[in-house]
């Protein structure tokens, strides 16, 4: 990470703000996917932080991690690259996936595990199948999965559908559920999970100052963010990415209101369909009790007339 350690070296220092002297809205939250990626790249403290809560480990436990594909901090992003993943190597052994996630584009389970078998794709020519690196993919995501229960950070495996016996511990995915922090349970809590996720949806100077009084590694985060945002390249691309994920969501907002609105339209020509119908059969109705009351006239008008001819003939007879 030394490329990021002299690009922060490019920042202009002044003037410069500590965490105690800012206050108000934060120019772009770390839920932003472009500053998500740079923040964690930026301080290597900060990365090795977040590793320790979500992968259950001591910084003792981490040698060394490598980002294998860095942002170049302020180059202009690829349309086909907005949503940003970070893959890493954790102690030249395990590859890990960081991915975050706002919205649910009704596809995270697959993409999840595209990720995940795209890292696990690993082994290099001619070694053997018990040296490819086990792969983890981690999502963040600020929405539930309706196809399961919900929890605040869960764990995936291959395991036997009758035993529940886990087939390898070489392939794991995990989800850290941003709604269901009250869902923590007490180890997520004192792994600092918790705190993670307020840093996450954090939108205000006022909340990193609150977490940093816990943990002092949350001053680090916010000083990266601070000058990553005062960065004009930089937040550019953050704002590249803001106004690409609300042109998104203006979309989708339209899609689904079309979509409703052909629905109402179906709806509305179905009732008219029914109502048309149902008049059909009422002039049908209307029609044979016509027909019925004319024959039942005719038959009224025979029967007086045949009543006419007998009072006839009884006069006849009675002369």
């Amino acid at each position: 990470m030394s490329q990021i350690t002299s690009f922060l070296t490019l920042l202009p220092p002044s003037p410069y703000l500590p965490l105690s002297g800012r206050s108000g809205k934060l120019p772009f939250s770390l839920t932003n996917d472009y500053l998500f990626k740079a923040v964690l790249q930026t301080d290597e403290s900060v990365l090795r932080s977040l590793l320790c809560s979500l992968l259950d480990l001591t910084p003792e436990d981490i040698c060394s991690v490598t980002i294998t594909n860095a942002l170049v901090l302020g180059a202009t992003v690829k349309d086909k690259d907005t949503f940003l993943d970070i893959r890493l190597v954790l102690n030249n052994c395990r590859l890990i996936n960081l991915e975050m996630q706002m919205k649910n584009e009704q596809n995270w389970p697959e993409r999840s595990l595209y990720y995940l078998c795209r890292a696990f794709n690993n082994l290099e020519t001619g070694a053997l199948y018990p040296e490819v690196k086990p792969a983890h993919h981690i999502g963040i995501l600020n929405f539930s999965l309706p196809h399961v229960q919900k929890q605040f950070y869960s764990h995936y495996f291959m395991i036997n559908e009758a035993t529940h016996e886990r087939f390898s511990d070489k392939l794991r995915l995990s989800v850290l559920n941003l709604t269901q922090t009250a869902l923590a349970t007490e180890h997520d809590r004192h792994a600092g999970l918790t705190r993670w996720a307020a840093a996450f949806k954090a939108k205000t100077w006022e909340e990193y100052q609150m977490l940093a009084e816990e943990d002092s590694i949350f001053e680090k985060v916010s000083d990266a963010l601070y000058l990553l945002s005062e960065n004009r390249e930089v937040a550019e691309q953050c704002l590249r990415m803001q106004e690409a994920a609300a042109e998104r969501k203006y979309w989708e907002n339209m899609k689904e209101q079309l979509v409703e609105a052909e629905k109402t339209l179906a709806e509305k020509q179905k009732a008219l369909a029914e109502n048309e119908k149902a008049l059909a059969e009422n002039e049908k109705a209307l029609a044979e009790n016509e027909k019925a009351l004319a024959e039942k006239e005719a038959e009224g008008n025979a029967l007086r007339a045949e009543l006419e001819q007998l009072k006839a003939q009884l006069r006849e007879y009675q002369k």
